[in-house]
Parts: structure tokens; sequence; C-alpha cells
């Protein structure tokens, strides 16, 4: 791959895992993006400040620049814009357009689901007369809690409704019944089409504000919910092999409602929760590295058979919420970088920084990644960091959400 030219869309949140890869086999990085700030612009070879959107910008572009592969790690939006024109690239791309509206459109996922057999949450819309409130409105092509509102009165869901549409770019909603219950994730990541589940998550929120969904506080690796998940595993494997879906990896959020799995959100991308770090820790094994080697090769990693086994310790994900606000000042970081049981930190925001998006995904002031040999040593480890985070407002108040009991 050594003097390979990859162009990078986003990729902000693996800025270092891309940058390491790329060095190790000489792969020149071109970012592209009309964000002139973006972390990807300040490391790569060359920069180019361009709607990554724009067919017919990026595809002479690419062209030009003798551009061999590409890799987008960017937001949902974006990659549902540019899906349809990658295809025309000739490159060695993961999605199609037809396996991108099936898996990332939540109505048409919701369909599916029913179709393989897997059980779907009750869906409603406006029209119908009896609704059994609460239920969650939701665009059907957006992600990151932007445009969800949990609903309790009819006024509530049409007001919802409109927001949900703002949000979509088809103009389209998905109302489901608000199920509570422990909170489950998984991944499928696919090699030469043959399906593979590298772990099991659970989670600990926050309280939710006003309207919002609940964002997370924790994940918790492995989910002592695992041999629930795992009945989803044999009909999402069917799905994934008759979509035609070769190589690549998808994430999966659900509710476990009196015993039942059920699905409630997806990504057919890199999600933002950067679960690919606990994978990487425990089984040494790159998802990024992977999609940067499809990109440039057609070749998706090398051998997968470790992510058969179990974890082999448990893992936390410490996400530390912040309320909206300027923030004056950040204390604590640098040292928790530097504890044992760190093995990675992904800092957002920083002094000056303004939060304005308390309450959603992106509330986040850092995600800290933490390992342990036992559920008791994981607990002292986490208590150990919140001890050690402060984030001061302009009033000198802190700026941390009230995290909730462990």
């Amino acid at each position: 791959m050594k003097g390979k030219r990859l162009a990078v869309f986003g990729a902000n949140t693996v800025v270092d895992e891309v940058t390491a890869y790329a060095r190790k086999h000489g792969i020149v990085l071109v970012s592209v993006g009309n964000v002139p700030e973006a972390p990807m612009h300040q490391v790569s070879d060359e920069q180019y400040f361009l709607d990554c959107t724009d067919e017919t910008v990026m595809l002479p572009f690419l062209k030009e620049k003798r551009i061999d592969g590409l890799l987008n790690c960017s937001g949902e939006m974006v990659i549902r814009k540019s899906v349809g024109w990658m295809a025309k690239t000739g490159f060695n791309y993961i999605h199609t357009h037809h396996q991108w509206d099936v898996l990332m459109n939540k109505q048409h996922f919701k369909e599916a689901c029913i179709r393989y057999g897997m059980p779907a949450i009750p869906a409603f819309r406006l029209e119908d007369k009896d609704i059994p409130f609460p239920v969650i409105v939701k665009p059907v092509d957006n992600g990151g809690s932007f445009g969800v509102t949990v609903c309790h009165s009819r006024t509530e869901m049409e007001e919802a409704i409109a927001k949900a549409v703002r949000h979509s770019i088809v103009g389209e909603y998905l109302c489901e019944k608000f199920i509570e219950g422990p909170y489950f994730q998984f991944d499928i990541w696919r090699q030469n089409g043959k399906s593979y589940f590298p772990y099991t998550k659970g989670r600990v929120f926050y309280d939710a504000v006003g309207q919002s969904p609940c964002q997370p506080f924790l994940d918790l690796y492995p989910s002592p919910e695992a041999d629930v998940i795992s009945r989803l595993y044999e009909p999402m494997s069917q799905l994934f092999d008759d979509l035609g879906v070769d190589n690549g990896s998808c994430m999966f959020q659900g509710i476990i409602s009196d015993g039942v799995p059920y699905i409630m959100d997806n990504a057919f991308r890199l999600s933002g929760g950067m679960d690919f770090r606990v994978v990487h820790e425990d089984k040494g094994i790159d998802l990024i590295a992977c999609y940067m080697q499809h990109a440039l090769t057609g070749q998706f990693g090398e051998d997968f058979s470790a992510l058969a086994e179990p974890l082999h310790s448990r893992y936390a994900t410490v996400c530390i919420g912040l309320k909206n606000g300027q923030i004056t000042r950040i204390k604590g970081i640098d040292e928790v970088r530097q504890l044992p049981f760190v093995y990675s930190l992904y800092q957002y925001y920083h002094e000056g920084d303004t939060m304005q998006y308390s309450g959603l995904f992106l509330q986040v002031l850092c995600r800290i990644f933490v390992r342990a040999d036992s559920r008791q040593e994981l607990q002292s480890n986490i208590n150990t960091i919140l001890g050690l985070i402060e984030a001061e407002g302009t009033d000198g108040n802190s700026l941390l959400r009230d995290y909730p009991n462990t």
C-alpha cells in the first residue's frame, strides 16, 4: 500500500487510528471536507475544502488527484447524501445504496426485522385512534438523538412529528411505543461474507433532559444480557447474507422488555461510541485498519477468529456529560490519561468551547476507556476517574452533569 493515495471524509474521532495505520504503510492521506478546523485536516498530507456530498465536484476531483481509495468516516447524514455517487467511483466501498436504505432507514429496517423473525417495537401513526402513550418519535434517517422526542400526549406527538420531519432528509418519521428495560448493544462484523459478533454491552444512563431520550454515562462490557442478545445473531446474519454485505460493520442498540430483545437503532458505519477501541484492546484487531485496508486493497482485515471468543477482561467507557454553557476550566484529564487502567481517552471539548447539546449524544466532554479484571475492580477504577474530572462555567460553578448511582 506504500504510496497509495487515500481520500478521507470525516474521521474526527479516529484520527489517531487513521494516521497510525497510514504512517505504518506509507499511505498518503488526502482529507476532504468543507470544515477547515476539522481534526483530519490538521494531520493529513493534503487538505481540500470541498463539499464531499456533491457528486459533480467529487467525481472529477478524485480522478484529478489520482485517488486510489476512499474512507468515509463521516456522520450519518453525510454518508446518506454521498453513498449513491460513491458506487460510481469503482473503489472498494463498504456500502451500496440498497444496503444503506434497508439498514439505515429506521422504517425499512423495522420491516426487515419482521421479515426475518426478529422482534419489532409496536409502531403508530398520528392518525391512529388508540395510541398507548408514552411513545418516542424520531426521524427515519438521522442519529445522535437529533429530532427525537418522548411524548406523553397527542399534542406533544404532533409537535414531535414536525421536529422529526425537519431533521429527516426524506421528511419521514417513526413513532414507536416507549419501552423500558435493560439496554443492550452488539456489533456484527463481516469478513468475506462471514459474520462475527465481537462484543456485547450494557449501559447506565444520565437522567433525561426535557423530552430528549436518556444519554449514556457508562458503557459496560460484556452485557449481563449476552444470552438474550444472542437470539438475534442467526437472523441478523441471514439478513446480511441476503443483502450481500461481504465486509464491514454494523452496530445495534436495543431494549430487553419482558425477556424480549427489541432493536431500537442501528448504525451501518463507525459509531460514535467507539466500541472498536474495546475490541482492539482485547483482541488486537483494529477495525479502522480493516476499513483502510479494504479501501485500498479490497481485503477487510486478517485473521478474525479471535472475535468468536468472549472478551478476556471487563471494560467500561465513561462518558463525562456536560450542562450547557461556556467551559472556562477543565481539570483532571491529564491525570486520568496516566492511570494504568485507562487505555484510551478521547476529548471532544476544551477550555473556551461552548456546550449547547446537553441532553443529546454530543453532550460528552470526553470518553474514557477503562479495563479491569473484575466487576469490583472496574467500579473502583470508575470511582477514581470521577473523583479527578472537573469542569467549570463562567460563573465558577460545575458544568458536569450529575452522575447516576451505579
